[in-house]
């Protein structure tokens, strides 16, 4: 049987070919976990995964495990062992070149009173597409006839598709995750277009429909709500590929894990209290770094990721994490998740009242075995960690023993 092409393929070409940069700091070596303080370890939860991409669980019941894979199926582990059916198989539905694929899902925030899973998936004319299906809680079935479009998105090439949707803590909007739109150097300049829906954070309302046909609403606190500059739907913007973002449980901060070009990757906060409208960088900027100012003027300052990282090191990628709100592992509480896919080093960061205070590298302890392509992290309704590796293992993540 053909495996499914790898879903960063050509974002780890890309880097690749763009060789070594001169600057040689690099992370995370010089911050490793200081000898004899608590450590982590993983535990296997299976391994025998297709090209997976995401992970969650039954929101009241964390045994219940759903795993995205790349190829439209959403599989489901229970107690470790896979369910005799797919809550749902979009396979005839889904586009997989390249960085394509079924990509990320949420639950309607008052699941199962309100029977919905929200997917992006990449449609087989490989547009992004939003949609939502409705879910038999009992029978743990979603029937793809069920289909409600939300949102339709051409994307001009097969990479930078984003592949984030979550819902806001503190809201209960709906917040999307979309790349530029693929190739290189932004070339469309989609980051810094406030009329183009890609390179941005989109945030709607999933629980009306607009009377122009639209089927979500806009919120009226939106940022650019009336700007004629600016869709209604944008919540920030300035962004190349959001491949993964979260919000923290407890107090609604955003953290997005923003893939680079071939120099820089980085790691956006932004305060649970914000009112939107952030403009991170991209394409003037990748990181804190001048890029391409050839373009579109800023309509707003560029907001500093809170950490950035070079591609010294074997680094390409950054695949964006959780923020640990478990009880298992106390000593975590607070502690933002993130890896790259190429180098395999995973870190944690310690955010403050909008300061990074701390930052370690977990590589050592966690990859005892061998570096591990890290897609994606995935939480449990116990708020517990997990990472999920592109050649089809599964971990959760705990205390070392």
């Amino acid at each position: 049987m053909a495996i499914a092409l790898p879903l960063l393929s050509l974002a780890l070409l890309t880097a690749a070919a763009c060789g070594t940069p001169t600057d040689a700091w690099q992370e995370p070596e010089a911050n490793t976990v200081a000898e004899g303080a608590p450590r982590l370890a993983l535990e296997v939860v299976h391994t025998e995964l297709r090209s997976p991409t995401f992970l969650c669980s039954d929101p009241d019941d964390s045994s219940r495990l759903f795993i995205l894979e790349q190829g439209g199926r959403l599989r489901m582990l229970l107690n470790g062992e896979f369910a005799d059916h797919d809550l749902i198989d979009l396979t005839e539905k889904t586009n997989t070149v390249s960085e394509r694929g079924l990509l990320g899902m949420a639950w309607h925030p008052k699941f199962p009173e309100a029977p919905y899973l929200f997917l992006h998936y990449s449609s087989t004319e490989g547009n992004t597409q939003i949609s939502r299906f409705t879910v038999d809680a009992e029978k743990w079935i979603a029937d793809p006839a069920s289909e409600k479009l939300l949102l339709d998105v051409v994307q001009p090439w097969p990479n930078h598709n984003g592949g984030m949707i979550a819902f806001g803590p503190n809201d209960g909007f709906l917040y999307i995750g979309l790349g530029d739109g693929g190739a290189a150097n932004d070339t469309k300049d989609a980051g810094q277009d406030g009329q183009n829906l890609l390179g941005k954070i989109l945030r709607l309302d999933i629980d009306v429909e607009e009377e122009n046909g639209n089927a979500y609403g806009i919120p009226s606190s939106n940022p650019f709500v009336g700007n004629e500059d600016f869709r209604d739907e944008i919540w920030a913007y300035g962004i190349r590929n959001p491949w993964r973002f979260c919000f923290d449980p407890m107090n609604g901060d955003l953290y997005i894990g923003d893939v680079g070009q071939n120099k820089w990757e980085e790691l956006d906060w932004q305060s649970g209290s914000s009112k939107g409208g952030e403009n991170y960088g991209w394409r003037i900027k990748e990181g804190t770094h001048d890029f391409d100012d050839s373009g579109r003027e800023a309509a707003h300052p560029e907001v500093a990721p809170i950490h950035e990282y070079s591609h010294s090191g074997k680094h390409c990628s950054v695949t964006g994490g959780y923020v640990y709100r478990g009880e298992q592992i106390p000593w975590l509480q607070g502690q933002y998740f993130y890896a790259d896919i190429c180098s395999g080093s995973i870190g944690t960061l310690l955010v403050k009242d909008g300061e990074l205070i701390e930052r370690s590298n977990r590589t050592k302890e966690l990859t005892t075995e061998r570096s591990l392509a890290i897609i994606s992290f995935g939480v449990d309704a116990d708020q517990e960690m997990y990472i999920v590796c592109q050649d089809g293992r599964v971990f959760r993540i705990v205390a070392d023993s």
